[in-house]
């Protein structure tokens, strides 16, 4: 849970062990340490069973606002019982150097940002065209009806689409029911590695507040998410959920070279959008829905890549040198998502439809190969 982040940290920190283990490294300064929480897994060990665990990964910052991922504390790591909100064992493989650069990515840090483009605003003067009644929105010939949850973040409900006279529906419901990230990298602790950010984490309950200008442009409309923590206290957070329309370039143009006469049509497409920020990485969520009935769901992977400390000079085939001795194992993000289609009422089917070559014409080439000349004569 949300606030169980901030409470495994401070447990971490507390800990004489992991304090001993850490000035070994010749750290100092606790407050400047960084903990994350990584799912640990289940893998049949009887001293983890019963347990809810997480592994608890270090960070030095060399200041409040530093970045931290730029250097790890490898080598060392806890596992901690969130349950009983304890430190239950700490492995420590011996100090790894940290790395020398800085990874800072502000305009404060980075001296300055690009300044050779001018200010692209985009004004909607009459408003947009879309109708909100409650959670219910009316754009074009869409009707969609929308909410939010801890763990699956934005849902969709009741997607239907007027069509000549009659509404049509389309979706029952729709939402990103699981995510995972698997990494490739066979050592510790990367191996375990294996984290379903939305069944362990909660997508919805990591969700950004969003601001104006920054996450969304246009004529937005906000929607806060309200959910409870770790204590079925109410928490509450502002704009997670972003409505606006964006244009969408051409949708069809066609030009009669005899006439000269040009007729074109642009396209507009509506987008309802959450953010979430899953430790180091960023992922953003975006429904869209166009004027010819078609919807598309996009994941954007923003962010900073999970990163580990190597010695100077090494390298590993499990990954890449993102700086001088930090380093990025390979790994992979599968986004599964539940759509449970209504298409006209409830007899729905699916099936896969794959284009394959003509048998004939590929036998009529096949044929005519040893007929062709040689390259060069």
């Amino acid at each position: 849970m949300l606030d169980e982040f901030s409470a495994c940290e401070k447990v971490v920190k507390n800990d004489l062990g992991m304090q001993t283990a850490i000035r070994k490294r010749g750290i100092a300064d606790m407050d400047l340490v960084m903990v994350d929480a990584w799912s640990a897994g289940n893998f049949g060990l009887k001293e983890e069973e019963g347990k809810r665990l997480v592994r608890a990964l270090c960070w030095l910052k060399t200041s409040p606002a530093d970045n931290g991922y730029a250097r790890p504390i490898s080598g060392l790591y806890a596992f901690v019982d969130l349950n009983k909100m304890e430190v239950v064992s700490i492995v420590d493989n011996g100090p790894v150097p940290l790395p020398p650069r800085d990874g800072n990515y502000t305009p404060d840090a980075a001296g300055r940002i690009r300044d050779d483009i001018k200010p692209l605003d985009i004004v909607q003067a009459q408003g947009p065209s879309f109708q909100i009644d409650g959670h219910e929105i009316s754009w074009q010939k869409w009707k969609i009806r929308f909410g939010f949850n801890p763990r699956e973040g934005l849902v969709l409900h009741t997607v239907s689409y007027f069509d000549k006279g009659t509404e049509r529906p389309i979706l029952y419901r729709a939402s990103l029911s699981e995510m995972v990230v698997p990494y490739g990298d066979p050592t510790g602790p990367i191996n375990r590695n294996n984290a379903f950010d939305a069944g362990e984490y909660g997508i919805g309950m990591l969700a950004n507040s969003l601001e104006l200008g920054c996450d969304c442009l246009g004529e937005i409309r906000y929607f806060d998410a309200v959910m409870s923590d770790s204590k079925g206290h109410a928490v509450v957070i502002p704009n997670a959920i972003c409505l606006h329309e964006e244009d969408y370039g051409i949708l069809w143009k066609h030009t009669d070279w005899r006439t000269e006469h040009v007729e074109v049509r642009r396209s507009r497409r509506l987008v309802l959008s959450s953010i979430s920020t899953v430790g180091n990485y960023d992922y953003g969520f975006f429904w869209y829905f166009y004027q010819d009935g078609s919807i598309e769901f996009e994941v954007k992977l923003t962010g900073i890549l999970h990163t580990q400390a190597l010695p100077p000079g090494v390298k590993s085939k499990y990954g890449n040198l993102l700086a001088p001795q930090l380093y990025g194992a390979n790994h992979q993000h599968f986004f599964n998502v539940r759509l449970d289609m209504m298409i006209d009422g409830m007899n729905n089917s699916v099936y896969e439809v794959n284009t394959e070559g003509e048998e004939k014409r590929e036998k009529i080439i096949r044929s005519a190969m040893p007929l062709l000349p040689k390259l060069g004569n």
